[in-house]
């Protein structure tokens, strides 16, 4: 029988996934200051020319590992601009994000997981099933390979938006952010962060489809984030048909807890799909749903994916459901997505059918 003893390599830490409140700690235990967490960020996501102090540098790359995703493709839409990135990760899963174009703003639509486990019944995604939660370094990652793309692409752009830079981020990607709770979280304290990229808290967004406990929790620390929850159909029955996580979840805890944060500016989702959300007595149910919540409400038509039994609503019927909504005293817009060309646009983003598509990594 052998003595010799077999030994583990312990994988370094992600850097981008580490707040800067850890990342004092961490470097507090070593004997820095907790001035350089400050200096370390603003080189990360702010000036990266700015020379890091030699024994911080030398401490993080003896500790810490600071490796970003490969940009392995981006498909382009001809019609509005939108891009869509498809990345590839450090152990080969794949992940899209998309950079979606408006007249005054730049928004970055980020994927929290591979996949999802709530298998919303309209959602291309949801097909995939749950492959495995992001960390919080591959969520920034998708921003931060946005704008190096960016950097390289803008001008292509001029001819859909005035804006020079990122400045919006939505957690509408693949997964449901609220099932990756930690990561997000300290994602959003980077994204926030006044020394890391320092977006406003007012600039961000999370959508999900409920989860009341795991909601509290987001909400006791970023009590004015923006959320936008997804309902789709305000009849329990209906809503637990397209979106099983009402059985478990069911709308009214959620929206209970939203009514604890008043502060949280609340956008519903509520995709029309024909014949059978779209209705007047559809649009009556959640109008009175939302009767005691200020609300704005949009009303997303449906993006077709492969093989679905489910057909967008025509104009007319949407039109009908907003001015039902308007006639109920309930705030309601009509949102055209951009990049369903390209299979950009909400419930279509789908990572399968891209791999065997996907170039090595290269300048686009």
């Amino acid at each position: 029988m052998s003595n010799a003893t077999t030994s583990t390599t312990v994988p370094q830490p992600d850097l981008y996934s580490c707040t800067r409140a850890a990342l004092a700690v961490q470097l507090c235990g070593q004997g820095h200051k907790t001035c350089h967490a400050r200096t370390l960020f603003t080189f990360l996501y702010r000036d990266a020319a700015t020379p890091l102090p030699l024994s911080i540098s030398t401490y993080v790359k003896q500790h810490w590992r600071a490796q970003l995703p490969t940009l392995a493709k981006v498909t382009r839409s001809a019609h509005d601009g939108t891009a869509k990135l498809l990345l590839r990760l450090a152990d080969s899963a794949w992940v899209e994000t998309v950079i979606i174009c408006e007249k005054q703003r730049l928004t970055l639509c980020v994927s929290t997981q591979v996949g999802c486990a709530q298998r919303c019944s309209f959602c291309q995604t949801g097909r995939m099933g749950l492959q495995r939660n992001l960390s919080a370094g591959e969520i920034v990652a998708q921003f931060l390979l946005a704008r190096r793309w960016l950097a390289q692409n803008l001008n292509s752009l001029q001819a859909f938006t005035v804006a020079r830079a990122i400045s919006n981020i939505v957690f509408m990607g693949m997964g449901e952010p609220l099932d990756n709770l930690t990561a997000l979280s300290d994602s959003i304290a980077i994204f926030t962060d006044p020394f890391g990229l320092a977006l406003a808290q007012r600039r961000l967004a999370v959508s999900t489809v409920g989860n009341p406990l795991a909601l509290r929790h987001l909400l006791t620390t970023y009590p004015a984030l923006p959320i936008a929850l997804s309902v789709h159909a305000a009849e329990p029955s209906l809503r637990s048909r397209l979106v099983p996580a009402n059985r478990k979840w069911p709308l009214h805890e959620t929206l209970q807890v939203l009514r604890h944060y008043p502060r949280a500016k609340l956008l519903i989702q509520y995709t029309l799909l024909a014949g059978i959300n779209d209705s007047t007595q559809a649009a009556l149910q959640l109008a009175q749903l939302l009767h005691d919540i200020p609300a704005k409400i949009n009303l997303i038509v449906y993006n077709p994916i492969k093989d679905s039994s489910f057909a967008p609503s025509t104009l007319a019927m949407v039109k009908n459901f907003q001015d039902t909504l308007f006639q109920q005293g309930q705030r309601a817009m009509i949102r055209f997505s951009k990049g369903n060309d390209i299979n950009a646009a909400c419930g279509q983003l789908w990572t399968s059918e891209s791999l065997t598509t996907a170039a090595p990594s290269r300048r686009n």
